[in-house]
This record gives C-alpha cells, sequence and structure tokens, in this order.
C-alpha cells in the first residue's frame, strides 16, 4: 500500500503542517517579483519633472509621482517580507496564496481604504474596486475579515512607520527645495559630482570635508563611492541642515566660515555658493594638510571678470589645475542655472 503524506497516520500532539516547510522555490520567486519593481521605484522617486523649472504646477505633480514611488516600495516590502515566511517556513494561512505582485498590491491597497472589517466590507462593495476583490480572491482570501487578518500577519514583519517615515520625510524636503532661491542654492548635477571624484583620486580613510553641502549631492557621491571615508558636511540652511541629518551624514557646522574643527583634512570637495566663492575657497585651503586638494566648482567669469583679477592670481600662483565643463551641466540640476562653470583642483604644498 503506498501512503501519501495525508494518509499518515495521526499522533496525538502531532500534526503535520506542509505550509510551514521552507519553500525556497516560492520564496525565490516573490523576490523576483519584488527585485523587477526596482527601476521604476527609482524612476517614480527621481521624476524628470523634478528636473524642469520648478512651478506649482510641476511640484504638485511631481509629489504625486513620488508618493506613487514611496508606495510601490512599500507594496515591495510586503513581497520580500512574505518571502521572508516561505523561507523560514513560517507562513500564516492567511499569506499562503499570494504568488503575484498584483495580489500584494491589491491587499495594500484595500489596506490605504480600510483598517476594519466594516471599512473592508465598504470597499469589497464599491465596483471601482473589483479587480481588487477578484485578485484577492485567487489569492484565497474571501472575506473582509480574512482580508484584515492577512494585513496584520504582513504588518507585524512590516511595520509603516519602518518603512517610510524617513524616506517621506525626505521626499517632501526635497521637492520643497525644487526652486529655492535662498542662499545660492544650486544643487551640482550628477555628472559633475562624478567628475570631481574622479579628480580627488581618493584613499581609503581619507577625512574629506563638504563646505555649504545643500542637500548632499556631492557627499552622497562620496559616499557611495567611498564608503571608506571620513565624511563630514557643513550646512548653513536649516531646511537643508535636515535633508543632511536624515540622509545620515556628519554634520559639523552650519556656516562655514565661522567653523573651525580640530583637524586637517585630506581633501575639501566643494560647489560653494558664488557669491562668496573667493572667502569659501580660501578658508578650505587654510583646512587642508599638506598635500592635502581643493577640488571645487568655480563659475567661470573667475577667468576673464576684473573682481577676480587677484584670486586668480592666486589660482595661477598655485598651479591649479582648470577644467572646463559642459556649459549646459547646471540645467539639469533641480534649481536649474545657466550660470558657465569650470572645475579647479589645487594641491596644498
Amino acid at each position: 500500500m503506498q501512503l501519501s503524506l495525508f494518509s499518515l497516520p495521526q499522533q496525538d500532539n502531532f500534526s503535520v503542517d506542509i505550509f510551514n516547510i521552507p519553500d525556497t522555490k516560492k520564496a525565490e520567486r516573490l523576490r523576483e517579483l519584488a527585485a523587477s519593481m526596482q527601476s521604476i521605484i527609482d524612476q517614480k522617486k527621481n521624476p524628470a519633472i523634478g528636473n524642469q523649472r520648478a512651478t506649482h504646477r510641476r511640484k504638485t505633480i511631481a509629489q504625486g509621482i513620488i508618493q506613487e514611488g514611496v508606495e510601490l516600495e512599500i507594496i515591495q516590502s510586503w513581497l520580500l517580507a512574505i518571502a521572508q515566511m516561505w523561507e523560514t517556513g513560517n507562513i500564516p494561512p492567511r499569506l499562503r496564496g499570494f504568488s503575484q505582485k498584483l495580489q500584494v498590491e491589491a491587499l495594500f491597497r484595500i489596506s490605504q481604504r480600510g483598517k476594519t472589517a466594516q471599512e473592508v466590507q465598504a470597499v469589497l462593495n464599491d465596483e471601482y474596486y473589483q479587480n481588487w476583490v477578484k485578485s484577492l480572491s485567487r489569492a484565497g482570501l474571501h472575506t473582509p475579515s480574512e482580508i484584515v487578518s492577512a494585513i496584520e500577519e504582513i504588518q507585524i514583519c512590516v511595520k509603516p512607520e519602518e518603512i517610510d517615515t524617513t524616506k517621506q520625510q525626505l521626499n517632501k524636503l526635497e521637492l520643497e527645495i525644487i526652486g529655492m532661491k535662498s542662499g545660492d542654492f544650486f544643487p551640482t548635477p550628477e555628472s559633475i559630482c562624478q567628475r570631481l571624484i574622479e579628480l580627488a583620486d581618493i584613499q581609503q580613510n581619507w577625512q574629506i570635508l563638504e563646505p555649504s553641502a545643500g542637500s548632499g549631492k556631492i557627499a552622497e557621491y562620496i559616499s557611495k563611492n567611498h564608503p571608506t571615508v571620513q565624511l563630514e558636511v557643513v550646512e548653513i540652511h536649516p531646511k537643508l541642515r535636515h535633508i543632511l541629518e536624515l540622509k545620515g551624514f556628519n554634520l559639523v557646522g552650519k556656516n562655514f566660515l565661522e567653523f573651525h574643527p580640530n583637524h586637517q583634512y585630506n581633501a575639501c570637495i566643494m560647489n560653494p555658493p558664488f557669491c562668496g566663492l573667493v572667502e569659501h575657497i580660501y578658508y578650505a585651503w587654510k583646512l587642508l594638510i599638506s598635500g592635502g586638494l581643493l577640488i571645487s566648482v568655480v563659475p567661470e567669469s573667475v577667468f576673464f571678470n576684473r573682481k577676480y583679477a587677484r584670486f586668480k592670481e592666486w589660482l595661477e600662483t598655485h598651479n591649479t589645475y582648470v577644467e572646463m565643463v559642459d556649459k549646459n551641466a547646471f540645467l539639469s540640476s533641480n534649481n536649474p542655472t545657466a550660470v558657465a562653470t569650470r572645475i579647479i583642483k589645487i594641491i596644498k604644498p
């Protein structure tokens, strides 16, 4: 006689639950679905419209697109949570039927419209949401209480406040600073960040300062490509300081020209406010060790405007390397400007 799993003799205090056996194939499939969402999440959280000339309408549209990205990121985290349950062999009955992104998305969307069984029932009764109802039915959820139970099971592993609080604050603040005119604020485009870091030839464990760090574009590029360095940033604008704090940077000062560190730096890498360009570069120079690097974005007018004559002589005296920048480079900034720029690199004797 051939025995199946379901014909095994039952013993006292013993039962077989085939769903509480790890299933790596199901876990892998759900992880693949989650990974396939990443590109669209990145696009929505950094909408192209956010890089256009700032208007109230464009900010509103960009905010909506960013919010869509945040919501997709939560759905992604729910997929990963269910995958983890299958991987550990600890999958609750209410979540065993989920195998598609649309099913998890339907559950999340309903969770945003109803917290109780009564509120969920109102959603299920609405003709507009019948596609969600069908998706959840295919996942084995047919009643409001089953749906609420499934939401609660996921939120045990993925608490809403752990997902979006910091990211939503960042998204909100970074949208608010689009078009900000205060403090000569023109965020450094990625192409220029890349070139600044290439020219620095950063070494492990260097101490690096970014004065007037703004929203952290240069600092982000440094951290991403050189995680072993000791990076410090300075910023005076309160909203920009808040952004830097949320991003986890080591914020060590407010007004750069009043900043007095207890050590010197291997490099100062900067896009200073052009209204105080010369003072910022002279002061950064003082904070470098012998052999330290100063790399900065400067306006092209430094090289032909009479008001910069003495500064230009100072650059020449220090054998400054000068590199042209695409004249349209800053048009891709999220606070665009047509000001032409160059990059300078100086090595302190």
